[in-house]
This record gives structure tokens, sequence and C-alpha cells, in this order.
């Protein structure tokens, strides 16, 4: 059903009250295509520009149970307090909203771009392809130690790929924006098939019963490598930007051998932070 809030059409399975935005200012977009069980809106008023993540409508591309993407934000929210970073979108509030009957979290705005929009948007990555070097860099450091950080205090980016992130490319900044199904460890792959896009997907995250471990994180963050810096597909290495050393350890992390991969987030940024230094990039 197509529903209309301060003149802006967003589309839901069913009716939501969403009387308590208003005191938050004028809606100016609306975000209705998640499959994460969120409703978000941008939102620009008395506190100034606003994103506000909302779980407890029934989004379109949601086909879960909205209790569990209620559990989930709630659960997020609270991490984002827990650990703050300078490349994690920053969080203002969160509680809840509807009669309790559903959740938002309230964050600063960030004037962004999604790496992978819907729908795609092939100009975002050739933006990308175009940054120097050395902002490409900063960038991937940036989002691979706020990981190391989340690794550190025992979780896991289950669900991480390119649509977590936003890109301002004016001020050549990254930020992580999502972070719901994050969870700790000790974990296993109860599913078979893990959420989140294949190309970032470790083979463990097709597996069930397999470990889901800082390993996992590693060939993540090596996609987002070749992603940045080359073929985020992995086919043709001829299409890597940097210098070799950072190849070759971006190769490393997204070997399919588990065993043969670092074994941690902290080995793997202190293999690829000496391969910068070694290269004489900055």
């Amino acid at each position: 059903m197509i529903y209309h809030i301060d003149g802006i059409a967003y589309e839901v399975r069913e009716e939501t009250d969403l009387a308590w935005l208003k005191p938050y200012g004028q809606v100016f977009h609306v975000f209705d295509k998640q499959d994460s069980g969120n409703l978000c809106f941008g939102v620009n008023g008395p506190y100034g520009k606003l994103f506000i993540k909302y779980a407890g409508a029934r989004p379109v591309n949601f086909s879960g149970r909205t209790e569990s993407a209620v559990l989930r934000l709630r659960r997020a929210a609270g991490m984002y307090e827990q650990f703050p970073h300078h490349s994690l979108t920053p969080i203002r509030a969160h509680g809840a909203v509807d009669c309790g009957r559903g959740y938002a979290a309230i964050f600063t705005w960030i004037d962004g771009m999604c790496l992978r929009a819907l729908p795609p948007d092939a100009h975002v990555l050739h933006r990308l392809n175009h940054l120097p070097l050395q902002n490409k860099l900063s960038m991937l450091d940036d989002v691979f130690d706020l990981h190391l950080s989340f690794a550190e205090r025992g979780y896991v980016s289950v669900d991480f790929d390119d649509a977590n992130l936003l890109v301002d490319f004016a001020q050549a900044r990254c930020y992580v924006c999502d972070i719901d199904r994050y969870q700790s460890r000790p974990l296993k792959n109860t599913r078979g098939r893990m959420p989140g896009r294949s190309a970032f997907r470790a083979p463990e995250c097709f597996t069930v019963n397999a470990d889901i471990d800082e390993r996992t994180m590693v060939y993540e963050m090596g996609v987002l490598a070749h992603e940045f810096l080359g073929d985020p597909t992995l086919e043709d290495m001829s299409l890597w930007q940097g210098p070799d050393l950072l190849r070759r350890v971006a190769a490393a992390a997204v070997n399919p051998r588990r065993e043969d991969r670092y074994p941690s987030m902290r080995t793997f940024l202190h293999a690829w932070r000496t391969a910068v230094r070694s290269s004489w990039i900055y």
C-alpha cells in the first residue's frame, strides 16, 4: 500500500501510525525498500537534519517478524552507544515509540551516498573509483579500525557489505551506517545461507554449523579492499589499482580456505598498515 508523509510517498504492507515523528520536523526522504525490517526517514527540523530508523512497520521487502526487527534495532542502538567511533554514524537518541509497539534510533544525518543503493547507482562506484588513492586508503583504514574494535570486544560483523557504507565524497570520509545484525561470539551458522550480499560472504557463510568468527570478518574486509581498489567480484585481479603489497594482503584475506586467512582482525590490519607504509604512499 502507498501512503504519504509530508508529501513524500512510501510503501508498506499495512498502515503505520507515524505521528511520533512530527516533533522532529519535516520528512524529506523515506527509505522504504530495506530488507532489515526498518522504515527509515530523513527529517529536517528543530534538531537539525536527522536520520531516523524505525522498527515496527512492515516494509515491503521485509519477510521476517516485526518483533525481531524491534529487538535487533534495540540491541544495535545500545552498541552504537557502547562503541563510539569516528567512522560509525553518530547516534543521538533511541527508545520506544508508537505507544511502545515500535522502536526508533535517531542519528545525525550524513551527507553521503550509499555504496550499494536501491536501485543500484553506477555513478557512486564511478566516483569512488576516481578518488585519489590516499583518500581510498584512509576510508578503508577507518572501516577496518572500527571492525577491529568490534572484534576485540567479542562481536562479529554479520551481514556486512557495501550497503552498510555511506561515502561523503566532499569530505572524503566513509561511515558505517548499519550494524543491526552484528552479533557476539561464539557464533555458528545455523541458516546455511547467511544474510547480506553474496560477494561479501565467506564460504563458511553458506555452510550449516560452520564457525562465524574473526576470519569471517577478515574475508569481508578483504572484499571491501577489492571493491575500493580492484574488482569486488574477485574475478579479475588485473583491475587492482594499488600497490602490489596491498594486493597480496587483500588476496590473503579472501582466501577461500579459512586456515589460510589472517586469523584475526588485528593481524590483518597490522599486515595492511605495514604494506601501506612499505609502499611509501603517505
